[in-house]
Formats: structure tokens, C-alpha cells, sequence
């Protein structure tokens, strides 16, 4: 169903209906979840789907709002994603399951709006559309711990550059390759890091070395878990 385009025609109850994009890379699970939304929502006029959010936004489609997985398989950070379509203008339900307290709580940071659990009911997904369609944040448990995990100070706030070297380097390349990539010297890369090993120390999260960082960069969603494949330094 990626890239399909469904219409019902029903108006919601306040005369306007509402258009849903979906971002997900599963088709199968999109076909039955779409199927189910349309029937719990009837205010839902038409849905989007796409398998990455650089589609979604490439396809200029006008959209009231974006529920979007938080890891996809075109290896795209998941807080970037988000905070590409916060900033297209578009509030955000994380639908997924991620358990990663540290990268659902950058999600957060980046703008996401709500969290749907893959094993919750759509009748749960349903009232958590029409919470955050209405402007509201849709304030789920899972929200909540993830809110916590960025409010108490535990996911460090690291700069573009600082979390494009964490990534690059504690994927396993070389400094010398890291820099290549990155477009400035081996020093830069240093300094990068350096800032981000700071700001894990200030935070309790120390990363003395480099499997240290790479322990950091998959639990904060930088890097896969371990058995999943991305290219390093892939980026939306």
C-alpha cells in the first residue's frame, strides 16, 4: 500500500476531514491498521503512506497529520525524522515498538506529539489521532516515561556535527575515515567527540572508550541494536 491514496468522503464533526499520512515500512500491518482507522475514525478523508519521511515530504501532500514508525528500514534517525516533519508543519504519533527509553525520549524532544505501543489496540492509535489532531499531546504512559527519561537529564543534547562523529565513529570507522566523511580533519573529530564524551559524563552515562560510545550511540538510537543492519551515517 506505500504511496496508495484511500478516500471515504465522510466529513468530520466539525465539517472538515482529516488527512493522515503514514510512514511505516511494514505494508502489510499498514493495510490492516488503515483498514481499521478508517472504520474508528470516520472523521479520517484520506491517507498517505511511505516507507520513509523524505517520501512523505517529497510528495507535498496536504496532511493534517504524520503517524510515523520510529525505526525504519532506510536506517534514518528516528528524532531527525521527526523533527523533519515538525518542522514541514505536521504534529507527530509515534507508532512503534521501540522500547529504548533514550531514543523515544530525542523523539520527543524533537516534536513527537504522542506514542502508540504496535501491541496496543487501534482503537488506542484511533483516540490518540483525534487527541493530537484536536492540539492536544496524547499523554499515554509510554509518553510519559519517555518525557521523563529527556526531562531528568539523561539523553545528552548533542550537537548535529557531535552526533553525526558518535555515529560515524562508534560504528566502527576508522578517525581518519570519520573525517573523510565528515569533511574536516582528524582534530575536528576529536573535538567532536570529546564534547560528546563530556556530555555523557555530565549526565551519569560515561563513554571512556570507544565501545563505550558505541553502547551510548545504539541506546539513544544513533546506531541499530546489534544484528540490524544500517550504513553508518546514513541520515534523512
Amino acid at each position: 500500500m506505500t504511496g496508495a491514496e484511500h478516500a471515504t468522503g465522510t466529513l468530520s464533526v466539525m465539517g472538515q476531514g482529516l488527512r493522515l499520512g503514514v510512514v511505516d515500512d511494514h505494508p502489510a500491518i499498514l493495510r490492516g491498521v488503515l483498514a481499521l482507522l478508517i472504520e474508528l475514525c470516520p472523521e479520517i478523508t484520506e491517507t498517505f503512506t511511505t516507507s520513509t519521511v523524505a517520501a512523505l515530504l517529497g510528495a507535498r501532500r496536504s496532511l493534517d497529520l504524520v503517524v510515523l514508525d520510529v525505526r525504519l528500514a532506510d536506517g534514518s534517525d528516528p528524532a531527525a525524522n521527526v523533527e523533519a516533519v515538525v518542522r514541514a508543519g505536521l504534529p507527530v504519533v509515534l507508532y512503534t515498538q521501540e522500547q529504548r527509553r533514550g531514543v523515544l525520549a530525542l523523539c520527543f524532544r524533537a516534536g513527537a506529539s504522542g506514542l502508540v505501543d504496535k501491541s496496543e489496540d487501534p482503537a488506542v492509535l484511533a483516540s490518540a489521532i483525534r487527541e493530537v489532531a484536536s492540539g492536544k499531546p496524547y499523554l499515554s504512559s509510554g509518553w510519559a516515561a519517555a518525557v521523563e527519561g529527556a526531562d531528568d537529564g539523561l539523553v545528552p543534547d548533542l550537537a548535529p556535527r557531535e552526533s553525526e562523529a558518535l555515529s560515524l565513529y562508534a560504528a566502527g570507522l576508522p578517525l581518519k575515515s570519520v573525517a573523510r566523511r565528515m569533511r574536516v580533519s582528524e582534530d575536528t573529530v576529536k573535538e567532536y567527540l570529546d564534547r560528546a564524551r563530556v556530555k555523557y559524563t555530565r549526565v551519569g552515562r560515561p563513554a571512556y572508550t570507544k565501545v563505550d560510545l558505541y553502547q551510548r550511540a545504539v541506546e539513544d538510537g544513533y546506531l541499530p541494536p546489534p544484528g540490524e543492519s544500517r550504513s553508518p551515517g546514513v541520515t534523512p
